[in-house]
């Protein structure tokens, strides 16, 4: 039995007893205060885990007490959870209230990004509008053509799996000795998205920029300059359906018909271009008598489309069908199993079993060891999740290739806070699997997270953090997620928090934290 000694407390008729989280490969002692006669010094060994069934020693005396039943070892109730946001309560947010919108709202990194895409197009159209007037050698549908081009490209490219590898490998390579300021601007790397929607709105814009240029400036046959005006009408529309659905508001409440638009929307879009290119291009060739091929390699827009086509193919001649086990956990969580590879930590795959319909991103776990294989945690979060959960397939299509998430910005701070919500501890678990001796802690909250997600996702946080904080809550409600966060934070000296949760949660914690001068990091959800 392990054993850990707490000085009694002498100045009541009754005492607690405390002591912390400790295992051994036979027992748990977990941490808890049981009243006891005054002088009493005790341990608590977790006989069963299952049933937590604890059995209280008074070690002076050499007298063994009833039995005492938990409900999971550190499942934490409301006492705890006051008492740690008490250790240091959560002081006001700094600043204005319109200055907090403003630095942690309207100029997050991803709106920077956003902001410095449009800035720069705005400029460099401001600048082919006054051009049109002065020099239409400069300011022609071509030029406007192969800037809507370009940062269509660009919206395509860093969206892409390798790119994305690449830009969060490149920005968590920074040393951990590097000064906090430069670390937690690298940790921003998933704000990637910011360049996707600012290039895919200027994008937009130059369209519509060339739609009219080459409409008014086009001089060949009656039919041909029709075709021109139908394929250019048709491309707008598909523009301005898929920008109107990749609003956030939109998006939120609309995802299907969102992931359908900027699917199969953005490939009828490209299709337009090409067939615009490619008449353009014989159109060139008429009046230049020049061969084909040349005039087709001298044109920006076809290498530009070549590129995004490369792209949007890419993701499918990766698609295979996987066999895999199923766990159910619950009647709403479900952990997929997988054999067919071992992925490093923090990698995200998309799988579906209706490739042309839908796919869904999850985080993948790291089998423990050098155990080939890993997992991914699923909760039921609507009419799919539900039916795999209730209706386990044993083969599932696996598409593209594994991408970096937000959590793998955790191993850029010294110490760091991972804050979870439901199965939102997937994603951490990826983290705290390939790294169980990190200094890291954890909160945890979800409604009865044993019953709900097993005994072994719950045995992982305990392995990485033996003082994890686990809220039920069922049993607590939900509680200030924030206020424990901060105080955990500041109990532990960590150096930034990790938030995975669902948008209102994250966006509320992330803000909060960051208001008050913390580094906080989570998904932007904004795909």
């Amino acid at each position: 039995m392990a054993d850990h000694e707490e000085q009694p407390d002498r100045a009541g008729l009754q005492s607690s007893c405390s002591f912390d989280t400790l295992s051994t490969s036979t027992s748990t002692v977990i941490a808890k205060d049981i009243p006891i006669t005054s002088g009493w010094r005790c341990a608590v060994t977790i006989l069963d885990e299952k049933k937590a069934n604890a059995h209280i020693t008074d070690i002076e005396k050499g007298s063994v007490s009833t039995s005492a039943t938990a409900n999971f070892p550190g499942i934490a109730t409301a006492e705890e959870l006051q008492r740690h946001e008490e250790v240091f309560p959560l002081p006001e947010m700094s600043g204005s209230d319109m200055y907090r919108k403003l630095r942690w709202g309207l100029f997050s990194m991803y709106r920077k990004l956003f902001s410095l895409i449009t800035l720069v197009n705005l400029v460099a159209v401001i600048v082919f509008l006054v051009q049109l007037k002065h020099d239409n050698s400069v300011a022609t549908y071509g030029n406007a053509a192969t800037a809507a081009a370009a940062n269509f490209c660009v919206a395509i490219l860093i969206r892409n799996e390798h790119v994305v590898n690449i830009l969060f490998r490149a920005a968590c390579s920074v040393p951990i000795w590097f000064p906090l300021i430069v670390r937690r601007y690298a940790a921003k790397i998933y704000s990637y998205g910011g360049v996707h929607s600012g290039c895919g709105i200027a994008g937009s814009v130059w369209y519509l920029i060339f739609a009219v240029l080459v409409i008014s400036e086009f001089t060949a046959g009656q039919s041909d300059k029709t075709a021109l005006a139908t394929t250019t009408a048709l491309t707008l529309a598909l523009l301005v359906l898929i920008l109107v659905f990749a609003h956030s508001t939109m998006r939120m409440r609309l995802h299907n018909h969102f992931e359908s638009t900027h699917r199969y929307g953005g490939w009828a879009a490209i299709a337009c271009l090409w067939v615009q290119t490619m008449f353009l291009v014989s159109s060139t060739v008429a009046e230049a008598q020049q061969k084909f091929g040349i005039v087709l390699v001298q044109t920006p827009t076809f290498w530009f489309l070549a590129i995004i086509t490369l792209c949007l193919i890419y993701p499918w001649l990766r698609l295979r069908s996987r066999s895999m086990r199923v766990e159910v956990l619950s009647p709403h969580a479900a952990r997929l199993h997988f054999d067919y590879t071992t992925l490093s930590t923090c990698h995200g795959i998309r799988i579906t079993d209706a490739p042309l319909k839908e796919t869904h991103a999850f985080a993948t776990i790291p089998n423990p060891g050098n155990n080939p294989g890993f997992s991914v945690l699923v909760s039921n979060a609507g009419d799919w999740t539900d039916k795999i959960i209730s209706n386990p397939p044993s083969r599932i299509f696996v598409k593209g290739a594994p991408t970096l998430g937000v959590a793998r910005v955790a191993l850029l701070f010294r110490k760091v806070l991972i804050v979870a919500t439901g199965s939102g501890i997937g994603p951490c678990l990826s983290l705290l699997q390939a790294y169980p001796d990190y200094p890291l802690r954890v909160v945890w909250s979800a409604q009865r997270p044993q019953a709900t997600y097993g005994d072994d996702i719950i045995r992982a946080v305990y392995r990485a953090d033996p003082n994890a904080v686990i809220v039920d809550t069922k049993s607590t409600g939900r509680g200030n997620l924030l206020g424990l966060a901060y105080s955990l934070l500041k109990e532990s000296d960590c150096e930034a928090a990790v938030v995975i949760s669902n948008p209102a949660v994250t966006k509320k914690v992330v803000f909060g934290l960051e208001a008050r001068g913390i580094p906080a990091y989570g998904p932007i959800f904004d795909s």
